[in-house]
């Protein structure tokens, strides 16, 4: 009965240590099946979110911009963009934009374009920087980032930056340089400077300096008017501790205004001239209500 009794007990030991066996060398098997299946699903996902597109509309419905990206990381309302390109459809200009990848926030729209960033318009003005907030809602373009824009007349460059999305407006805000390509001259000021394309003018302040092949000017602040059709610099109206130098010859003045094409500056107010060498450059406006050229 012993043996018996012995040999059964052994049997059931045997059974259970079998059964535990099985059971555990089922769960790699299922556990194998479920990686399998998870990673044939995070393949499928990823090739979802290899094509992602962000499309704004107007109030009326019409589609005001486009962003599209290569691939896309969904993380909850934040989605990691690459090899981002875009599009803005205004109402008399399209901008193009690119970037080498970039940050979708789903709850605010706006977008942080990041690493070659290149905003361009159908007009031929192109926009170069680092990284751009893009706030598609109110049609703004910021960066804290050096900013270096070329237009056909000229090219602005400085640090950090506002503008609508088609650059017919844009704020430089300091270390600003404008170089004017006809006639030739460079202007500088500590910024901002404002740029309205809209009416071919451009505001420089704090401390301005313009320069040419003859004429060096320095003031507080100026205003430089555009030609549209030439896309050439017209006139600089200079105000606040205005000085003008050329070569030796210095004059200091409430305010004058600059004409590139003539070669000249028009004074007002009671200029004090120094005079080291002759020269025609200076043309002092004694009465003061004497009309300005347009």
């Amino acid at each position: 009965m012993r043996v018996l009794k012995f040999i059964i007990i052994t049997v059931v030991i045997v059974a259970v240590l079998w059964s535990l066996k099985v059971i555990l060398s089922d769960k790699p098997k299922k556990n194998m099946g479920l990686s399998s299946i998870r990673e044939k699903n995070k393949e499928s996902l990823t090739e979802q979110m290899r094509q992602f597109t962000i499309t704004g509309f107007t109030d009326s419905g019409n589609k005001a911009w486009e962003l599209n990206a290569n691939t896309a990381d969904i993380l909850a309302d934040i989605v990691n963009l690459s090899t981002i390109k875009g599009t803005s459809f205004g109402d008399d200009v399209k901008v193009d934009l690119t970037s080498i990848k970039g940050v979708f926030n789903r709850s605010s729209s706006n977008i942080l374009l990041q690493e070659e960033v290149i905003i361009k318009s159908d007009e031929g003005t192109v926009l170069l920087t680092d990284s751009l907030n893009w706030n598609a809602k109110e049609e703004i373009v910021t960066t804290d980032d050096f900013v270096f824009i070329n237009r056909k007349d000229m090219d602005v460059s400085g640090k950090g930056a506002w503008a609508k999305p088609n650059l017919k407006i844009a704020n430089i805000l300091k270390e600003v340089t404008l170089v004017v390509k006809d006639p030739s001259a460079v202007i500088t000021c500590d910024g901002p400077l404002e740029m309205d394309y809209y009416k071919n003018v451009a505001y420089f302040n704090n401390k301005v300096h313009v320069v040419d092949k003859e004429t060096v000017i320095d003031a507080d602040k100026a205003t430089a008017y555009f030609d549209p059709k030439k896309r050439s610099l017209v006139k600089v109206l200079c105000v606040g501790n205005v000085e003008i130098t050329r070569g030796e010859d210095k004059t200091f003045a409430d305010s004058l205004t600059y004409l590139p094409e003539e070669g000249r500056v028009v004074l007002k107010g009671r200029p004090k001239i120094i005079i080291d060498s002759s020269g025609d450059l200076l043309n002092e406006v004694k009465d003061s209500s004497e009309k300005e050229p347009s």
